[in-house]
């Protein structure tokens, strides 16, 4: 019997599944981490294009409210991992203008349902500046 036992402790059958079983839960961790960064520079990029498209419509009509409106038109093309705050203009009505625009960037891979209350979200704000075609 000790003989036996002795031949099964030694053997490595199997030990390749449990070192896969061990580094699965790392690897899934790194993956979401990836997912979750790749989505926060779509988010800043779209962010930085909708302050990009509030200046040109502005520059272009003189009108904040149809720049809100094309500026959100870009945010909401996201899905709903992109959530404005706010969509402002500053120095309207002068030639040289700003366009700030703020946004809240959810996590993806904690829903709010698991946890039972709001998750933090990154905000984040940029800036575009312009100038009035005349």
């Amino acid at each position: 019997m000790l003989k036996w036992w002795r031949n099964k402790t030694k053997s490595e059958e199997g030990s390749a599944t449990i070192e896969f079983l061990g580094i699965l839960p790392l690897a899934l961790m790194l993956l979401m981490i990836i997912v979750q960064f790749v989505v926060g520079i779509n988010a800043v990029l779209v962010t930085q294009s909708a302050a990009n498209e509030y200046a040109t419509v502005y520059s272009v009509t003189k009108n904040p409210a149809e720049a809100r409106d094309a500026a959100n038109e870009i945010l909401s093309a996201t899905g709903n991992y992109l959530q404005a705050t706010s969509i402002s203009g500053s120095g309207l009505g002068s030639k040289e203008f700003s366009a700030n625009v703020n946004v809240n960037i959810q996590l993806l891979f904690l829903p709010e349902e698991i946890f039972g209350y709001p998750l933090p979200t990154v905000p984040y704000s940029t800036t575009a500046h312009g100038r009035v075609i005349e």
